[in-house]
């Protein structure tokens, strides 16, 4: 009996399992009830890119298209294509100064690129421009000669031209119309016809004009073929000028692989860093989500400002991620474009049930 009162009855497996559990359900109960948060945070990797990219690419087709990516914005900021006439035997060439590694301001020239066909047009042009204004400056001189030999030679010069290039404009609307070239050269060829057939009616009129000696019809006309040259030989310039390869940003040759791309000019003022966010963790950031960047190198960290999250999903490993963007707005020296970096993302405090709710989503890891 002594024995019985000091040793309580010794309680079943089954009942102290009840109460254990009890005692936990109510403990995660107080604590879910509780206003109570704890700071979350997860690494993944990242890729580093500069904030702006100029690229010089080579097309299958021989064009060369010129892109200048804004990765800040994930943009397109400007997009060219130089295209040459088929057949011209154009070249490009880099400037020799320029080599990997090497530092690049704004307005730079890269390289340049020379057309044959371009300049022999040029220089045609310029050439009838030579010969109009001498002929505007004999008929104001009062010369009289007799041209009618030359004049009929121009006449049968400009009708031959007219039917060849009325032949290539044809050919070319066909190509415009299925979207084969561009519209900078099918109004470059439209325009040389519209010339031709100006030149010619210029023709017939310098021809009446010998033949019958009226000389104000005739300097107006002439005057009408200097103009029209003029209109041509600029409309050449320009696009001269544009074979002009000038870098509109300030940064650093970037080193390629062969292929396609011939030049990257990297803008490495700022740094953007690319990095995936498991698709159950993207809710946990905000606007107030710090990104710090550990630097392989030297193990430091640097605080980069989350720009932007897409709004696709794309799969790593199987995984659903949604791929986010942070911004170093300064430039570092232990940072370069395509470096691959971790990434510490600090959401901040988030509630006991987020993370109890992290664990049985599997997420804790």
């Amino acid at each position: 009996m002594l024995n019985n009162y000091f040793n309580p009855p010794f309680l079943p497996s089954k009942t102290l399992f009840k109460a254990i559990f009890l005692l936990l359900i109510i403990i995660l109960f107080i604590i879910l009830i509780l206003p109570l948060k704890l700071p979350y945070s997860f690494n993944v990797p990242g890729k580093v890119l500069a904030a702006e990219e100029w690229l010089v690419i080579k097309s299958m087709n021989g064009p060369l298209q010129i892109l200048l990516k804004n990765n800040i914005n994930g943009t397109s900021k400007s997009y060219s294509v130089l295209e040459f006439e088929r057949g011209d035997n154009a070249k490009f060439y880099f400037n020799p100064r320029i080599t990997i590694g090497s530092a690049i301001s704004q307005y730079d020239t890269i390289g340049s690129i020379f057309s044959d066909v371009l300049e022999y047009n040029l220089t045609s042009l310029k050439g009838e421009l030579n010969v109009a204004q001498s002929l505007l400056n004999q008929s104001l001189s009062g010369e009289k000669e007799s041209l009618i030999k030359e004049a009929k030679d121009n006449l049968d010069l400009a009708v031959k031209k007219t039917e060849l290039d009325k032949k290539v404009f044809y050919r070319k609307q066909k190509l415009h119309e299925k979207g084969l070239i561009s519209d900078e050269e099918f109004e470059i060829s439209q325009t040389t016809l519209e010339l031709d057939e100006t030149a010619v009616k210029v023709a017939e009129a310098k021809l009446q004009t010998v033949l019958t000696g009226e000389k104000k019809e005739q300097i107006d006309l002439i005057k009408t073929q200097i103009t029209a040259l003029q209109k041509q030989i600029t409309i050449l310039e320009k696009k001269s000028a544009g074979f002009n390869l000038i870098s509109p940003i300030n940064g650093f040759v970037k080193w390629i692989p062969e292929g396609d791309t011939l030049l990257i000019i990297s803008d490495t003022s700022a740094y953007v860093i690319s990095f995936p966010v498991p698709l159950l963790k993207k809710n946990y950031m905000n606007s107030e989500t710090c990104i710090k960047v550990i630097n392989p190198s030297g193990g430091e960290e640097i605080t980069a400002e989350s720009k932007r999250m897409d709004n696709s999903i794309v799969y790593l490993s199987f995984r659903p991620v949604v791929l986010a963007l942070a911004v170093i707005k300064e430039s570092q020296s232990n940072l370069m474009p395509g470096l691959i970096v971790e990434c510490k993302v600090e959401c901040g405090s988030i509630p006991i049930s987020e993370h109890i709710k992290r664990i049985f989503n599997s997420e804790l890891f």
